[in-house]
């Protein structure tokens, strides 16, 4: 009995399961359908845009807007070169140039400057130029921006005018292009050091001769410093940091006139050792053969060790007057009368420093430049030939 029993029941629970299944299976294939409908939905609304490539990223642009925030000024010397193009006339002298610009974007900027020139020979040619030119932050174009990057290497290209003069000559003025590479050393936010080649092409007759090849290649290799006022502030480089200017006369046996603009830095708290860099030049009032004077003009680079010696032997560290032991080395670009293109020279000299006020001084610096003989004719040259001299100037402490 018990057996016969539990038989209906298994089979009344198969029908309800079925049952159950019958009523499922309309629900599962709407849900199906509705997922499908989703899906086609989606594909729909798929925009075009989301499988486009991705845009180049634009370029950097400075976070201030102030038109001069990244003006900047620099002061080189150096070499310069005319190469002879079929006239038989070649020449080389020294060059120093001062210029003014403006970086619009960290990879586009613009400058405009002056320069001076001479090429020597049996009468000095003397050249007074300008140029305008358009600069290329090539690391920042390539590498992005950064403005804590230590070199960078600057495309220059741009026009140029040169007024070439020689005594009893007439004076010639020339156009044309030229174009070099500057290395920059970024040594802080307010300075960077930089060398700087540079080919310019002018037409014939910049250097007062015919060439069959109608056109004059002038190459030109600064070394200089560049100042930008908006990193002042920031720059650590600067504490306890000082700029100079002077002027002065000194004597070789033949007047000299002698100009001079210094950077320097006194080292730890003492303020007792310093260094300077320095750029100047100096007009050399020559006799000639004829019985006359001539000038002759020459640019230089030193770098000098400073002691402060009140502070060294005194402990007063409020005073108006400072004595400084001045030693150092450096290079001059001669004129028209040397048998090389550099020499070396050595000098000493004591500076004694009046202060004005927090910031201002000024001072008076005799000194002795010690150097071999190779700007006079070889009949008077001597082993070793000094120039005895006295700067007057004055000196701003950041």
């Amino acid at each position: 009995m018990k057996t016969m029993e539990a038989k209906p029941n298994k089979t009344r629970c198969s029908r309800i399961a079925v049952l159950l299944l019958l009523c499922l299976l309309p629900m599962g294939v709407a849900a199906q359908n509705r997922q499908k409908k989703d899906t086609i939905r989606q594909k729909e609304n798929i925009k075009a845009a989301d499988y486009m490539i991705p845009k180049r990223r634009g370029a950097d642009k400075f976070e201030s807007k102030k038109g001069t925030e990244h003006l900047f000024f620099s002061a080189g010397a150096g070499i310069v070169r005319l190469f002879d193009m079929g006239s038989g006339f070649a020449a080389h002298g020294p060059k120093a140039s001062f210029y003014v610009g403006n970086w619009i974007t960290p990879v586009i900027g613009i400058r405009a400057g002056v320069d001076y020139s001479m090429w020597r020979g049996n009468n000095a040619t003397n050249l007074v130029g300008g140029s305008v030119d358009y600069l290329v932050n090539i690391s920042s174009f390539a590498a992005r921006y950064n403005p804590k990057r230590v070199f960078e290497v600057i495309a220059i290209g741009g026009i140029s005018y040169q007024a070439t003069m020689k005594t009893g000559m007439e004076t010639i003025h020339s156009y044309g292009l030229h174009g070099g590479l500057q290395g920059k050393f970024n040594i802080s936010p307010a300075f960077n050091l930089f060398i700087e080649p540079q080919l310019g092409i002018y037409p014939d007759r910049v250097d007062n001769h015919f060439s069959w090849r109608r056109y004059d290649v002038i190459a030109s290799m600064m070394l200089g410093i560049t100042y930008k006022p908006s990193g002042f502030s920031q720059s650590g480089l600067l504490r306890n940091g000082f700029a100079s200017i002077g002027a002065g006369m000194g004597n070789t046996g033949n007047m000299l006139f002698n100009t001079e603009f210094a950077l320097g830095k006194w080292f730890g708290k003492p303020r007792i050792n310093g260094i300077r860099i320095s750029a100047g030049s100096s007009t050399a009032f020559l006799d000639n053969d004829l019985g006359g004077v001539k000038r002759e003009f020459n640019v230089n680079l030193c770098a000098d060790y400073l002691c402060n010696l009140t502070t060294l032997f005194s402990d007063r560290k409020s005073r108006i007057f400072d004595l400084l032991f001045i030693g150092g080395a450096g290079s001059y670009f001669p004129g028209g009368e040397a048998s090389e293109p550099i020499v070396l020279n050595g000098r000493i000299g004591f500076q004694g420093q009046i202060r004005l006020s927090e910031h201002v001084g000024l001072w008076l610096e005799p000194r002795i430049n010690i150097f071999k003989d190779k700007s006079y004719r070889a009949d008077l040259q001597e082993p070793v030939r000094g120039t005895v001299g006295v700067m007057v100037g004055t000196s701003y402490k950041f």
